[in-house]
This record gives C-alpha cells, structure tokens and sequence, in this order.
C-alpha cells in the first residue's frame, strides 16, 4: 500500500524530453514516501503528464524513472529518501 504522500519527505521530480514537455516545466517537488506517491504528485502539479506520460498512476511504457541517476525504479511502491530526486526519462534508445 506505501506511505501517505504527505508524510513531509521532499522530492525532487525532474523531467526530460517528452515528459518536460507535456508537464510544462522542468522538475518539480512533492512531499512523497513512495514513487507512487511521487507521481500522484506529479500529476496534481502537472496534469499535462497525463496520459502519455502517467497512466492509472504509473509511468507509461515509453518512460522510466530513476532514483538519484543511481538505479532504475522497478517497483512503485520503492520508498524515497527525504531529499531524493526522481528522474523521469524516455525509455528510447539513443541520445
């Protein structure tokens, strides 16, 4: 089930290619204990994201999202340190 979102850890969300361009800016923060609750938040900030970017809560097949640059996420439920930063990238090849 995963933490409240509001559970006063700070995330920072930044967003590249495609995804910045439909949220309209490049990163935003939301208070978030999961990457669920992360993109939650996102989509309350940036309701562009949806649906190409955020579908039904989760990133779309075209999207990957990466915790500090160290790891790629695999699990929506992965609880985020106060302070992190949550990538969201294309998942095309290439660059």
């Amino acid at each position: 089930m995963g933490a409240p979102p509001g559970d006063g850890r700070r995330v920072r969300i930044e967003l590249f290619g495609i995804a910045r361009a439909r949220a309209g800016t490049e990163a935003v923060e939301v208070n978030a204990a999961t990457v669920a609750a992360a993109l939650r938040g996102l989509v309350e900030k940036c309701p562009g994201v949806v649906p190409e970017v955020v579908a039904d809560g989760r990133l779309t097949a075209g999207f990957l999202a990466s915790v500090n640059g160290e790891h790629f996420v695999t699990d929506d439920d992965e609880a985020l340190g106060a302070e992190d930063t949550l990538l969201i990238l294309g998942a095309q090849a290439g660059g």
